[in-house]
Parts: C-alpha cells; structure tokens; sequence
C-alpha cells in the first residue's frame, strides 16, 4: 500500500488518519482499514463492521471463534450477506485457517441461507 507519507502529501491528512481508524473490532481484536487492505487482502469496509457487530453480538472473540462457528449459522443472521462471508473467509485465511474446512459443504452462500431459512419459517 502506498506509505502514508505520500497519501497524506497527496490526497491529505484527513483521509490518511482515516486509513488508520479501525473498521473491524471485536473486543481486542482489531484491523484498521489500511491493515484489511494490506494483511486481510479485502477492502470491503461496510462489511467488515458489519460482520463485526454480528460477531460481537455472538461472543465471537477471535479468528480461532470464528473458525469453530457454524458457517451455516453465521450466514443466516440478518445482514450478514456474501460480503460479509468473503470477509470472513479473507480473514480467516490472514489467520491461516483453512477456510474449505470452514466452509464444509459443497453449496454456495445462497443456498445455504435460503435452506436455513426456509426451515426456520423466514424469508430471505
């Protein structure tokens, strides 16, 4: 990523202090923007805190929490959509977690959150 020397000389201090506000934080684990860009390899912000509010509201403290929650059970929460599992994933893997063992099946997102609902009576 460009050093924050250059983004502050050139677009400005404001939006660099930006870059270094943190987007993701459950209790003490914490990515600021400019670290999910360079280390988690996603730039999605809006569902980083996304997935973080629903992981805090879990008792979701750490990469090793999410790796043992039910991917199946994470996307069924309302606002939790594509993005926010590719976040998961993008984090997940950062922790070198194998995320195809995360993600135990064959069927993609949308499925999943379509069966889950369907069986608990809600729509999607």
């Amino acid at each position: 990523m460009i050093a924050r020397t250059k983004v502050e000389k050139i677009v400005g201090k404001p939006f660099a202090d930006k870059l270094d506000e943190p987007v993701f934080k459950v209790n003490n684990w914490v990515y600021t923007r400019r670290q999910m860009v360079e280390d988690v390899g996603c730039a999605n912000f809006i569902a980083a805190s996304r997935l973080a509010k629903v992981l805090r509201r879990l008792g979701v403290a750490g990469a090793g929490g999410l790796f043992k929650l039910d991917p199946a059970s994470l996307a069924r929460v309302r606002g939790i959509g594509e993005s926010s599992i590719f976040v998961a994933l993008c984090i997940l893997d950062h922790a070198q977690y194998n995320i195809n063992d995360w993600w135990d099946t064959e069927a993609k997102f949308r499925t999943v959150k379509v069966r889950k609902a369907s069986r608990n009576g809600h729509e999607v």
